[in-house]
């Protein structure tokens, strides 16, 4: 008894002492390592990180709300110089559409000059390592329905669930650790001239900055697609298995019309999938303290499917569904990346103002887009947050600043995209709107 008690003393002590270790690491040793699940885990849970499949931060379109309402996929035009002609035995509805998702992680970075041109300058695993904050490491498998009899990786990580949040506008929940979060003070000379960069005052503070934010592609599979007239059924591999339709993460790597020699110089585009923070805004900043924080990742993926068919070498004829080519036109090419695109924001929940916006006459292809008030390239980035323009339509969670509203329509190609302006208004979020509901008016359309 007395060896026992002696063991179980000693596993206390140590456990007292690794504790205690890890818990006196400063926010900035325990955000930047790297690797595997890591100790800290279990003592800091400052950041959730949500993972949202969809144009709308807030209350998105339905599948059945697909293409004016008929729940039909969108379908690329085709003709001269638009592309070859479709294919479309037993086409799927948005709603019936499988989707698996195979994402590798997420990472952040602090390094501004080194992400310049779309990580050009990241040449080989030193540099990246150096680069990124590894935050999200853990491989994360989301589907919208079951695509083996046993238990597979989805399964096991309860994907299911995830794809449904994942695509409702709640987010999907990915495992992550606290990012480093520092603060500073304006008034140091060191800080002052990038204070006064973004409008701050020497009184004010500033946090530790985050540039860019990447989401690694391991695999997508859209669950139909047709080669020369005969459905594919058993030809892409997921998660180590033969499931029907296509992996489509090569073909939304590069625009169409990339050579060959200019993919040898650039980034593939689904790894990493990259938002880049413009140099004046501050929704990536993430400051010290206890405060909880939301680290919201989105990408348009929902709203945004589209049928393309695509002319390959040796006369092979590929129809499949990928996203729509509202950004880069695809006419056949086997290349038709550029459409997908990426945004996120840190959120202080106790701090931030909710909205609600009347004027919408409930047509989904109008959305109300938030952007701040000095965004100018509305169509090479999603809103800041945005919402489909409803009779009665909201968006929570808008940290202080300064914001555009915008009604945009999916007007001039249909395609499941909203790039026209249609009318706009201001608003301001001061501090001492935290947790209040601030109204605003806007006709939409």
């Amino acid at each position: 008894m007395y060896a026992i008690f002696i063991r179980k003393s000693l596993k206390s002590i140590l456990f007292v002492a690794i504790a205690s270790f890890y818990i006196g690491c400063g926010d900035s040793d325990l955000g930047r390592l790297t690797g595997g699940p890591v100790f800290s885990t279990f003592f800091n849970n400052r950041m959730l990180l949500l993972l949202k499949g969809t144009y709308s931060t807030d209350n998105p379109i339905e599948f059945s709300d697909y293409n004016g309402g008929t729940g039909q996929l969108y379908q690329d035009d085709f003709g001269d110089e638009k592309g070859p002609p479709h294919i479309t035995n037993a086409l799927p509805s948005a709603a019936g559409l499988p989707i698996l998702l195979d994402f590798g992680e997420i990472r952040i970075s602090t390094k501004f000059q080194k992400g310049i041109n779309e990580l050009t300058q990241i040449r080989d695993p030193l540099d990246s390592e150096e680069f990124w904050d590894f935050i999200a490491s853990e491989r994360q498998v989301y589907c919208t329905t079951n695509y083996s009899l046993e238990e597979d990786t989805c399964q096991k990580q309860g994907g299911l669930f995830k794809a449904q949040e994942f695509f409702n506008g709640n987010g999907a929940v990915f495992p992550s650790n606290d990012p480093t979060s520092e603060t500073y003070a304006c008034s140091n000379p060191e800080f002052l001239a990038q204070c006064l960069g973004i409008g701050l005052t020497p009184e004010d503070t500033l946090g530790t900055q985050y540039w860019y934010t990447g989401i690694y592609f391991r695999s997508m599979v859209t669950g139909w697609a047709i080669q020369n007239g005969g459905q594919l059924f058993d030809q892409a591999r997921f998660d180590n298995r033969r499931v029907p339709g296509l992996n489509i993460v090569p073909r939304n790597n590069y625009e169409p019309r990339t050579t060959d020699a200019d993919k040898q110089q650039i980034v593939p585009k689904l790894f990493p999938l990259l938002y880049s923070v413009q140099a004046t805004h501050r929704d990536m900043q993430i400051r010290g303290g206890i405060d909880p924080i939301i680290l919201e990742v989105r990408m348009n993926m929902k709203e945004n499917l589209m049928v393309h068919t695509i002319d390959r070498l040796g006369g092979f004829r590929e129809s499949l569904v990928a996203f729509s080519d509202w950004n880069v036109d695809n006419r056949g090419e086997p290349d038709i990346g550029g459409n997908l695109l990426l945004r996120s924001r840190v959120i202080y929940p106790e701090f931030a103002a909710s909205l609600n916006i009347t004027g919408g006459q409930g047509n989904l292809s109008y959305y109300y887009g938030v952007y701040h008030s000095d965004e100018a390239e509305l169509k090479k980035q999603l809103p800041l947050a945005a919402t489909p323009a409803r009779s009665s339509a909201s968006i929570k969670y808008l940290n202080p600043g300064n914001y555009k509203l915008y009604c945009i329509g999916d007007t001039e190609r249909v395609d499941g995209f909203p790039e026209t302006i249609i009318s706009q208004t201001e608003f301001v979020v001061n501090p001492e709107d935290r947790r209040t509901t601030i109204n605003v008016e806007l006709a939409c359309p």
